[in-house]
């Protein structure tokens, strides 16, 4: 079977499918993975051909900071443009994109196939769909297709959210598949630096603000002078490309890196300080580690309210956010079990659900004609 996966050209969006696309490799299906020429080479890492269509990160501005919705619609009119005749010439048969790109789905109807949508965090609420209905139906009509928001409504969802995450609306998709989130997996032969097992004490925190918002290098500043004063090693990733300089010389138990993989990382970890992204949330919950959150934009709002609900994270805005405050902080995740407890029992529910190698069998079957919302748990 031809699968096509597509994302937006961002690493934690790229990282989030690569585990059912390597399940579908092995499985013996011929597959693409597509999204910007700057993902190539991570998508290429893991033996994966890689279509390399549309812009750039650095194209569409460098940051989908200033305007979500704006970045994804850009991103998707850049991306059809070239890919929609090459998938209609390779003739796949199933195309599964992630739940902000909106070009899989024009794709899949010009194509005359299904299509499936691979959430990457909570489920984007009735607001957000609101939002992204009005471009999607804009870029169904640039390129030909009639009603493609009620298309991508339509399709299956696959689900990461574990439940003690997923708030009580009525979910913008009926047809959802739990599927377990994949954490940041490592390209073959990477590891940890060497570094890492020189630092001086037993337990470790980690401190990101991922690869889109990194840029907030006051916000680090302010975490690095919090955190530091613990008796921890502290690693912090301040994202590709990043420089050091800008953080000044730093203490024997602090190390700065570009980016490391979480799957690597993140069961050495007894806490874990974010932007609280999706990926770093859902990886840090799968091991385990309650987390300290600064929400910067996006979705992360949504993530640190379901985060500060569910009982495993604590949450400092924009306004709280002092060295204080986060020194605090800290001290309270990592000395009431509570939070701990709370943080283990959602590790609990992540490991319950099914694996990307189980949950292929049905996505397969859709391109059958099959429907296995109705039995599929």
């Amino acid at each position: 079977m031809r699968i096509l996966f597509v994302s937006n050209p961002l690493r934690g969006h790229v990282n989030t499918l690569l585990p059912l696309a390597l399940a579908a490799r092995d499985a013996g299906h011929d597959l693409a993975f597509t999204s910007g020429p700057d993902m190539r080479q991570l998508i290429e890492r893991h033996g994966l051909r890689a279509w390399a269509v549309g812009p750039t990160h650095q194209l569409l501005g460098g940051s989908c900071q200033a305007s979500w919705l704006d970045y994804f619609a850009r991103s998707a009119a850049g991306r059809a443009a070239e890919l929609l005749p090459r998938a209609i010439a390779w003739k796949p048969h199933l195309v599964i994109h992630e739940d902000t790109e909106f070009a899989g789905a024009l794709v899949a109807a010009r194509s005359g196939v299904r299509h499936v949508v691979h959430g990457l965090g909570l489920m984007p609420s009735a607001n957000v769909w609101a939002a992204f209905s009005g471009r999607l139906d804009q870029l169904g009509h640039d390129f030909g297709v009639a009603g493609l928001a009620q298309r991508v409504r339509g399709a299956t969802y696959l689900n990461v959210c574990p439940p003690a995450l997923q708030g009580d609306d009525e979910p913008v998709w009926p047809r959802a598949l739990p599927l377990r989130h994949g954490t940041g997996l490592p390209s073959p032969g990477e590891r940890l630096p060497d570094a890492l097992d020189a630092l001086p004490h037993r337990e470790t925190i980690h401190l990101t603000l991922g690869t889109v918002f990194n840029g907030a290098t006051e916000v680090l500043r302010t975490a690095i002078a919090g955190l530091s004063a613990l008796p921890f090693n502290l690693i912090v990733t301040i994202g590709p490309g990043a420089d050091r300089a800008h953080f000044g010389p730093q203490p024997a138990h602090v190390l700065l890196e570009p980016y490391l993989p979480h799957a690597l990382l993140l069961p050495r970890c007894r806490l874990v300080v974010s932007h609280g992204g999706a990926g770093a949330m859902l990886g840090a919950l799968a091991h385990g580690v309650p987390q300290l959150l600064l929400p910067q934009g996006g979705d992360q709002f949504a993530n640190a309210r379901a985060g500060e609900r569910a009982g495993v994270a604590l949450v400092l805005s924009a306004q709280q956010l002092s060295v204080t405050s986060v020194r605090n902080a800290a001290l309270r995740l990592l000395n009431e079990p509570a939070l701990t407890r709370a943080a283990s029992a959602v590790s609990g529910e992540i490991a319950a659900m099914p694996s990307a190698e189980q949950r292929l069998p049905a996505l397969t079957a859709l391109a059958g004609g099959r429907r296995p919302w109705q039995q599929a748990s």
